[in-house]
Protein backbone atom coordinates (compact mmCIF):
# COMPACT_ATOMS: atom_id res chain seq x y z
CA UNK A 1 0.00 0.00 0.00
CA UNK A 2 1.16 3.13 -1.01
CA UNK A 3 2.03 6.11 1.75
CA UNK A 4 -0.77 8.41 -0.08
CA UNK A 5 -3.14 5.29 0.21
CA UNK A 6 -1.86 5.18 4.44
CA UNK A 7 -2.14 8.63 4.53
CA UNK A 8 -5.59 9.06 3.63
CA UNK A 9 -6.91 5.41 5.61
CA UNK A 10 -5.57 7.62 8.75
CA UNK A 11 -7.18 10.74 8.01
CA UNK A 12 -10.51 8.74 7.69
CA UNK A 13 -9.91 7.12 10.81
CA UNK A 14 -9.32 10.13 13.00
CA UNK A 15 -11.54 12.52 11.32
CA UNK A 16 -8.56 15.05 10.16
CA UNK A 17 -9.37 15.11 6.79
CA UNK A 18 -10.56 17.29 4.12
CA UNK A 19 -14.76 16.17 3.74
CA UNK A 20 -17.29 19.32 4.65
CA UNK A 21 -17.79 17.92 8.09
CA UNK A 22 -14.36 18.32 9.15
CA UNK A 23 -13.46 21.34 7.14
CA UNK A 24 -16.47 23.44 8.12
CA UNK A 25 -15.90 22.53 12.12
CA UNK A 26 -12.33 23.00 12.30
CA UNK A 27 -11.14 25.52 9.82
CA UNK A 28 -14.36 27.49 8.75
CA UNK A 29 -13.08 26.59 5.23
CA UNK A 30 -16.16 24.62 3.87
CA UNK A 31 -19.52 26.77 3.58
CA UNK A 32 -21.18 24.09 5.65
CA UNK A 33 -20.45 20.61 6.89
CA UNK A 34 -23.30 18.74 4.76
CA UNK A 35 -22.91 16.53 2.03
CA UNK A 36 -23.37 17.45 -1.28
CA UNK A 37 -25.87 14.77 -1.59
CA UNK A 38 -28.08 16.99 1.03
CA UNK A 39 -28.70 14.45 3.29
CA UNK A 40 -26.26 14.57 6.42
CA UNK A 41 -22.85 15.32 7.23
CA UNK A 42 -19.95 14.43 5.01
CA UNK A 43 -17.90 12.62 7.36
CA UNK A 44 -16.07 9.40 7.04
CA UNK A 45 -19.18 7.29 7.80
CA UNK A 46 -21.61 9.03 5.43
CA UNK A 47 -19.37 8.93 2.34
CA UNK A 48 -18.48 5.16 3.34
CA UNK A 49 -21.59 3.65 4.38
CA UNK A 50 -24.89 5.93 2.73
CA UNK A 51 -24.35 8.69 0.71
CA UNK A 52 -26.57 8.34 -1.88
CA UNK A 53 -23.94 10.36 -4.47
CA UNK A 54 -21.42 7.09 -4.11
CA UNK A 55 -24.65 4.35 -4.47
CA UNK A 56 -23.00 2.99 -7.68
CA UNK A 57 -18.75 3.27 -6.67
CA UNK A 58 -19.48 1.59 -3.48
CA UNK A 59 -21.77 -1.22 -5.04
CA UNK A 60 -18.35 -1.57 -7.69
CA UNK A 61 -16.32 -2.13 -4.57
CA UNK A 62 -18.30 -3.58 -1.85
CA UNK A 63 -21.55 -5.57 -3.86
CA UNK A 64 -22.78 -6.31 -0.06
CA UNK A 65 -23.02 -4.37 2.74
CA UNK A 66 -19.84 -4.36 4.53
CA UNK A 67 -19.23 -2.63 7.96
CA UNK A 68 -17.88 0.49 8.70
CA UNK A 69 -15.25 -1.28 11.01
CA UNK A 70 -14.37 -3.42 8.42
CA UNK A 71 -13.60 -1.17 6.14
CA UNK A 72 -11.25 1.30 8.15
CA UNK A 73 -9.77 -1.70 10.06
CA UNK A 74 -10.04 -5.16 8.37
CA UNK A 75 -7.50 -6.74 6.23
CA UNK A 76 -5.00 -5.64 3.78
CA UNK A 77 -7.37 -6.68 1.31
CA UNK A 78 -10.42 -4.69 2.87
CA UNK A 79 -8.21 -1.76 3.58
CA UNK A 80 -7.13 -2.15 -0.20
CA UNK A 81 -10.55 -1.95 -0.95
CA UNK A 82 -11.55 1.27 0.79
CA UNK A 83 -8.63 3.09 -0.91
CA UNK A 84 -9.79 2.15 -4.47
CA UNK A 85 -13.10 3.24 -3.22
CA UNK A 86 -11.88 6.78 -2.45
CA UNK A 87 -9.55 6.69 -5.81
CA UNK A 88 -12.64 5.77 -8.03
CA UNK A 89 -15.08 8.21 -6.32
CA UNK A 90 -12.80 10.73 -6.93
CA UNK A 91 -12.85 12.01 -2.84
CA UNK A 92 -10.10 14.26 -1.30
CA UNK A 93 -9.69 13.10 2.04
Amino acid sequence: MSREQQVNLIRLRTGHNRLNAHMNRKFKLAPSPTCACGQEDQTAEHILQRCPLLDEERKEVWPSPTPLQTKLYGSRQELEKTTTFITSAGLIV
